[in-house]
């Protein structure tokens, strides 16, 4: 019995060698075997699909992007078997963020309270905001914001026929000069804390203006995270509602993001700017301003990291033990958290007040027109040219409702993919989708004409 089993086993073990040496034969074999099949299927998928979708790598953000974008070039071997065909780079997008409804963290409206100690600093911004016009520089203490030393009015010389930058040198000179008479009867201590601040009535005026653009759709949005719609105001104090907006730091649109921090939230990159994109920056300005609040516990503390980063807030909690704003404002001082920092939120309520109040101060204002548009998401790969001839539109309009891409994209140097989502004007979605059909024929039958070429002939 032990015999057989024995047998048994060197037959098996016999079989398994050879077995195994012959797998090996096979698969050194395998590339000759098949490599027609796999030169085949290659040039198939080039003729298909010329531009594959290159995924650019990202580092994961502690919350999610609203979008990712890569820039695609045509590959050299999709040149060559493609000759008869105009290869398009392309851009890529995930879609436009929707309003997210899974949040509940405060009520959608809440009280911003003026506190006793605060009132100062918030009426010195207010009069900033409300009172002072860019012709006028108001001479301060940076400690005591309620005393004002003196008003100075360049009205007559900006109304001179000279250069800006004549004016600007001689206005420079004359605030100089009353800077120095100032500190003449001023204690040393004193002296270190005055400051000139040019007033902004005029441009806050402007950006009220401005403002009816996109309020509605900020408010929306920052309802949909259960953010008070209050703090949609913090752009008079971040750029005054200028789309354009760009600071001599690098921060950049209505929500002034630097590009390191806006590109956890959103796309930045040499094609795509989504700081620039009001809707898409206002998302991120939410998702950002709800980490602050997850971070800080309260709304205050969440504006005012806003500008100073949350760190600075998280150093102060520690050192007073408390999470209350007006504490922190008046008594903390320490690395970074400076006049600009320590502002931050009086000047948000300065102008939530304006804001709330802009006919007592301004009377009735010319408003922009709301702006509307239709989203749509393009089912194959289209350049916005071709999204404008089918949306019976321009260029210019495009270019405004999708302020993010850069003018290369626009004018058709790159293409957008299946799957992107675009804006078009408004009630122009109809005229896009019927005249989509015939163009969407056209392309296949150049995609099929395309396919059955063949290099050699």
């Amino acid at each position: 019995m032990n015999h057989h089993k024995l047998i048994s086993l060197v037959l098996v073990f016999g079989l398994g060698i050879s077995l195994h040496f012959a797998f090996c034969g096979l698969k050194k074999q395998l590339p000759q075997l098949f490599s027609q099949i796999e030169k085949e299927e290659h040039q198939t998928q080039e003729i298909l699909a010329p531009l594959p979708v290159i995924e650019e790598k990202m580092e994961e953000a502690p919350l999610p992007k609203i979008s990712e974008l890569a820039l695609l070039d045509s590959q050299e071997s999709a040149k060559e078997n493609l000759k008869k065909i105009t290869a398009r780079k392309l851009i890529t997008a995930l879609p436009v963020p929707r309003l997210n409804t899974s949040h509940s963290v405060t009520p959608v409206s809440v009280a911003f309270e003026i506190t006793p100690e605060l009132e100062p600093i918030v009426s010195f911004w207010r009069d900033i905001y409300a009172v002072y016009t860019t012709h006028q520089v108001v001479l301060h203490d940076t400690e005591d914001l309620s005393i004002r030393y003196s008003v100075l009015d360049f009205t007559e010389l900006d109304n001179r026929p000279i250069s800006d930058a004549e004016k600007k040198s001689i206005r420079e000179t004359e605030i100089n000069q009353e800077m120095e008479k100032v500190r003449a009867h001023l204690s040393p201590e004193a002296a270190e804390r005055l400051r000139s601040q040019t007033g902004l009535k005029d441009r806050f005026q402007e950006g009220l203006t401005r403002s009816a653009r996109y309020m509605p759709h900020f408010e929306q949005i920052f309802q949909s995270y259960g953010i008070p719609k209050e703090i949609a105001r913090l752009p008079f104090v971040e750029s005054l509602f200028l789309q354009q907006a760009y600071s001599k730091v690098g921060a950049a649109g209505l929500w002034q993001f630097m590009a390191s921090s806006a590109r956890r939230y959103m796309t930045v990159n040499d094609l795509v700017d989504e700081r620039y994109d009001p809707i898409m920056a206002t998302h991120a300005a939410a998702r950002l301003l709800l980490h602050n609040f997850e971070l800080l516990g309260n709304w205050p503390l969440a504006i005012n990291a806003y500008n100073s980063g949350p760190g600075n807030l998280l150093k102060a909690i520690s050192k007073l033990g408390t999470h209350d704003i007006t504490r922190i404002i008046t008594e903390f001082k320490a690395g970074s958290y400076a006049f600009a920092s320590r502002n931050f939120y009086p000047s948000f309520l300065a102008a939530l007040h304006v804001y709330e109040n802009q006919e007592k101060y301004f009377g009735k204002i010319k408003k922009d027109p709301l702006l509307e548009f239709d989203l749509i998401q393009i089912p194959i790969t289209m350049s916005f040219e071709e999204i404008a001839q089918l949306a019976d539109t321009s260029l210019n309009n495009l270019k405004d409702l999708n302020p993010a891409f850069d003018n290369r994209v626009i004018h058709g140097n790159y293409s957008l993919p299946a799957g992107s989502q675009v804006r078009i004007p408004k009630e122009s979605q109809t005229t896009f989708a019927a005249r989509f059909v015939s163009f969407q024929t056209n392309v296949s039958s150049t995609q099929l004409a395309n396919s059955k070429y063949s290099p050699e002939q």
